[in-house]
């Protein structure tokens, strides 16, 4: 694929993502940088995403779902055709250490894009982006519509 057209496919994926997808929406999801097999993504803090109320730490379920669409849009990346299809089949997450009121990112990067299975690593984190808050690893059936 050209540059110039890989760019524009980047550019009307990022905008499906951002702003159509409602789950997306409701996240307040931000695509910081995308490029074929991995993205970078940024998600604002918000009360409602509290799980924990004595503590104030993020619930365990919105970082999961974060870590899926990650994952999932990384995947999306490779995709050729709007007649493509992503499913999730399979997350494994590790909750390292409460991710406390503050934004997430994300980093998603494929380590495997076979013929009909995409593997994702995905690591969640918070201000230092050091020492992530999460760690998944995302599977993804592909069925591919060749042109």
């Amino acid at each position: 694929m050209k540059e110039k057209e890989q760019n524009d496919k980047f550019q009307l994926l990022k905008h499906a993502i951002e702003n159509i997808m409602p789950g997306n929406k409701i996240l307040g999801l931000k695509i910081v940088d995308m490029q074929e097999g991995y993205v970078f993504i940024h998600i604002p803090f918000k009360e409602e995403f509290i799980g924990d109320f004595l503590q104030g730490r993020w619930h365990g379920g919105i970082l999961a779902t974060i870590a899926d669409t990650a994952g999932g849009i990384a995947g999306a990346t490779t995709l050729h055709s709007d007649k493509d299809r992503l499913n999730t089949v399979d997350m494994r997450i590790d909750y390292l250490h409460a991710a406390i009121k503050t934004d997430i990112y994300a980093k998603a990067r494929i380590i495997k894009n076979g013929k009909t299975i995409i593997k994702v690593d995905v690591a969640l984190f918070q201000n230092e982006k050091e020492e992530p808050v999460a760690l998944a690893r995302c599977v993804y059936s592909v069925q591919r519509n060749e042109m």
